[in-house]
């Protein structure tokens, strides 16, 4: 997976860091392409991540991925950020600051579209937002799902207009994000498939309780 000619770039970096590396190889999906697992936010708090996508998991990428493999034009992935000291909730997160931490990450040059050069063109808009639950027993810390058009290099250093759908939810002090994603000229098409897979993400902090039961199980 290098730059032109399969030289000089890395895998990207994806700040997933599973709570058991072992347990999270060896994840497969439902046969409805459910997928669950353990990650630990950057500040060390359990969390529980799951969405649900018609493709396969990608065992060669780099954190976690689905891909379509007929194609590979479409494509479901998960990033995690550090948030900022004092931001604790999506309702922190303006858009400049939205905007920071994603050319940081997967827009940056050691992030999943910005491998080959920074992807120009970058629109971003909130277009849904799930409220966290007042309920003080829940873990549930709400979603937001933006909607992304960028351009991004292919590894031939071509131009490549793409859309996505971003899922994010806050756990911990780490920002979760699932970026659902296609070319612009697919979009249309595939707009269904693509937002009822970002509607299906989820990411929570795990009560300490069902951990505690697993690792003595």
């Amino acid at each position: 997976e290098g730059g032109v000619g399969g030289l000089g770039k890395t895998r990207p970096q994806t700040g997933v860091v599973f709570r058991d590396p072992e347990a999270a190889a060896e994840i497969s999906q439902s046969s409805s392409g459910d997928v669950n697992y353990e990650l630990i936010s950057p500040d060390g708090t359990p969390v529980f991540l799951s969405f649900s996508a018609p493709w396969p998991l990608s065992k060669s990428a780099a954190g976690i991925e689905a891909r379509d493999i007929s194609g590979g034009l479409e494509s479901s992935c998960v990033q995690v950020v550090e948030l900022p000291k004092g931001v604790t909730s999506l309702d922190d997160i303006k858009p400049a600051l939205l905007s920071s931490l994603l050319s940081q990450t997967i827009f940056g040059s050691t992030g999943k579209f910005g491998m080959y050069g920074a992807p120009t063109d970058i629109k971003i808009k909130k277009i849904f937002q799930q409220s966290s639950s007042s309920d003080e027993t829940s873990n549930a810390s709400g979603m937001t799902i933006y909607q992304s058009s960028f351009t991004t290099l292919t590894p031939a250093m071509r131009e490549s207009d793409r859309k996505a759908y971003i899922s994010a939810s806050v756990a911990g002090n780490g920002l979760f994000l699932l970026v659902t994603t296609t070319t612009s000229v697919r979009f249309s098409k595939q707009e269904g498939v693509l937002r009822k897979i970002a509607d299906s993400f989820s990411a929570i902090s795990a009560p300490k309780s069902n951990l505690n039961l697993r690792k003595s199980s």
